[in-house]
């Protein structure tokens, strides 16, 4: 009888596959606090086929949760526009693409540059980059944490804009920042954005997109900071072209027909790699 119990404890150790009810709820779990997903992600996340993921995807298609995308899928249109993933889950998002683009653009920046730090989750990458690489540099920064992050350092001389702390997230908005981001001519300026398609950068917020339309007037050099996963219809708001950007840095993973319109664009666009 006791070898009976133990043998039963040993399968209910065992893994067992879900049920296909149970993984789409699951993707539709991950949707509901990303956004987006690619099916790339959900094979590391859940351990089957590309093809059993497709069919997922195809039936939540169907049930109106979601829409499919080249190599994934984002939440319906109508709540997608406006969804904005949490702190936690935007870090939770590409995050070894996002430090690979933080060390990048840290990478290029030089001695005595002034340089503006938007809020986001990618951009945070480049402040801990900055601060590994121990370079001085004067930065501006509109996010409490990314102030924390380069405050850290004996190199970096902060200042912070002055604003209303948006509710749920590190980025201070509002007139006071733009105020303040009016009297700056910085060299640099990384940011991001919330989705590019067909060469338009958009945010989900209105203040938000307001707030990067004002840095990038603030900065001589604008560099978009953006892993392959925003490459995704375009949402709410424009924030702008990338005709006004001065460089692009992603990731491997990006669209190939985005990055080709990019470099049609003239538009220098970088492309972030392991070092070997």
């Amino acid at each position: 009888m006791a070898l009976d119990t133990q043998a039963e404890k040993n399968v209910e150790l065992e893994p067992s596959p879900l049920l296909p009810i149970q993984r789409r709820q699951r993707i539709a779990d991950f949707l509901h606090n990303h956004g987006a997903v690619t099916l790339q992600q959900l094979t590391d996340a859940l351990h089957v086929s590309l093809s059993t993921l497709r069919r997922d995807l195809d039936s939540l298609a169907e049930e109106g949760v979601v829409e499919r995308t080249h190599g994934g899928a984002i939440l319906r249109h109508q709540q997608y526009s406006t969804f904005e993933p949490n702190i936690a889950a935007a870090r939770d998002l590409s995050p070894r693409e996002k430090s690979l683009i933080g060390a990048t653009a840290a990478e290029a920046l030089l001695p005595g540059q002034s340089v503006i730090f938007d809020s986001g989750s990618t951009v945070l990458e480049a402040a801990k980059a900055v601060v590994a690489r121990k370079i001085e540099i004067v930065a501006v920064t509109n996010d409490i944490e990314i102030a924390q992050v380069l405050n850290s350092s004996p190199y970096v001389q902060v200042h912070v804009l002055g604003g209303q702390l948006r509710p749920g997230s590190n980025t201070l908005v509002g007139e006071e920042v733009q105020n303040d981001a009016r009297a700056i001519r910085a060299d640099v300026l990384f940011f991001g954005g919330h989705a590019i398609s067909e060469n338009v950068i958009s945010e989900t917020s209105t203040e938000v997109a307001s707030v990067k339309r004002t840095l990038m007037k603030s900065a001589n050099s604008c560099r978009l900071l953006v892993d392959s996963s925003k490459f995704r219809p375009r949402v709410f708001m424009t924030v702008c072209d990338i005709s006004e950007l001065a460089e692009i840095i992603t990731d491997e993973g990006a669209p190939h027909e985005e990055l080709e319109r990019i470099r049609s664009a003239g538009i220098k666009l970088t492309i972030a790699r392991k070092q070997p």
